[in-house]
């Protein structure tokens, strides 16, 4: 793999064609980084390494780079990959270090095993990555609004559980292992103890049904260094494809200023949707399908972005139904049962 082939390459990449790995939007630059309107940043030297487009490629469409060789500050060589955390580039140590191409990536990983990583460092926000042979590394910062840690943890592994049944098909005959960042949920979700708060009962149980699809599970306790996630506990923008199986269903009337808004008894899914529209009140609905919501039609735009961005689609905008006498929209399929 010559200089000149590695050029021919890297011409062969456009930055237009780029798309940011959070909000889907295409990627910009200058003369000393890549960047996004969302705050998405890659600097272009990092430790003496020259980036190329081909890297910022893999960065927004995998998650990290192929191991590269960088100089330290104290100018001693090392390899290692560098990895998205949120919007910033960080180098990624607990991958390795050791030579490869392309497959290397999945060198650590079994065939028959999903690797998922929750760690929240702030109430009602989790770090999630979700690692298989058999599709993209995934990793998303997400909101869940008001709660604790280890609930925002519970539901970042309802959502891991389903990411997984979506993009895998044979996930029934997967093992999932799970690392957390807190020893006494790593016991919830073992079943050694049990916790004594009613809405964390619940989410465990939840995701214990969630869990018993797959083959196998278990829960490992790996602390890391916690970083301290930046700002409050309230997202400015929506989280992308975290659920790809979401069947978008909402109700409008012509004169109504009000649009329903009908979402599945998913903690995971619910609590989210509450987080990014503090305003959308519940309504006392006997469904035992949907939990219906109510939000003003003022904000119809956001929350056609919303379904867009957590499906996962890149469409700008989803129209919704309004004929006189109202009507449900529906689109995407949950898997099925």
């Amino acid at each position: 793999f010559d200089i000149q082939e590695q050029k021919e390459t890297e011409s062969d990449v456009l930055l237009e064609e780029i798309l940011c790995i959070n909000c889907k939007k295409p990627m910009k630059g200058d003369d000393k980084k890549w960047y996004c309107e969302c705050g998405m940043t890659v600097w272009k030297v990092t430790s003496g390494k020259l980036l190329s487009p081909v890297h910022l490629k893999q960065l927004m469409e995998q998650g990290q780079t192929e191991i590269l060789k960088f100089i330290s500050k104290k100018n001693k060589p090392f390899k290692t990959r560098l990895a998205v955390n949120d919007t910033r580039v960080e180098f990624d140590f607990d991958t390795g270090s050791g030579e490869g191409d392309e497959s290397s990536r999945y060198m650590a990983l079994d065939r028959k095993e999903i690797r998922v990583r929750v760690e929240s460092a702030q109430p009602g926000i989790v770090d999630l990555t979700i690692e298989s042979i058999d599709m993209p590394r995934f990793f998303q910062r997400i909101n869940f609004g008001l709660g604790s840690t280890r609930e925002a943890e519970c539901m970042g592994i309802i959502v891991a559980a389903d990411y997984a049944r979506f993009y895998i098909p044979e996930y029934g005959e997967k093992t999932m292992r799970i690392q957390v960042n807190s020893e006494e949920f790593s016991s919830y979700i073992l079943r050694e103890t049990k916790p004594r708060d009613k809405e964390m009962q619940f989410l465990i149980q939840f995701a214990w049904k969630k869990l018993n699809e797959f083959r196998a599970f278990e829960a490992v306790y790996t602390p890391k260094r916690r970083r301290k996630t930046d700002g409050g506990n309230v997202s400015r923008k929506f989280p992308f494809g975290i659920f790809p199986w979401l069947e978008k269903v909402i109700e409008s009337q012509g004169q109504e200023e009000n649009i329903r808004v009908f979402l599945p008894h998913n903690p995971a899914v619910y609590r989210q949707f509450k987080a990014s529209f503090h305003v959308a009140q519940l309504l006392e609905v006997d469904d035992d399908e949907y939990l219906i919501y109510e939000v003003p039609i003022e904000l119809e735009r956001a929350l056609d972005t919303w379904f867009s961005m957590v499906a996962g689609s890149t469409s700008d905008t989803i129209k919704i139904n309004t004929e006189s006498e109202g009507s449900k929209t529906n689109e995407a399929k949950y898997p099925a049962e």
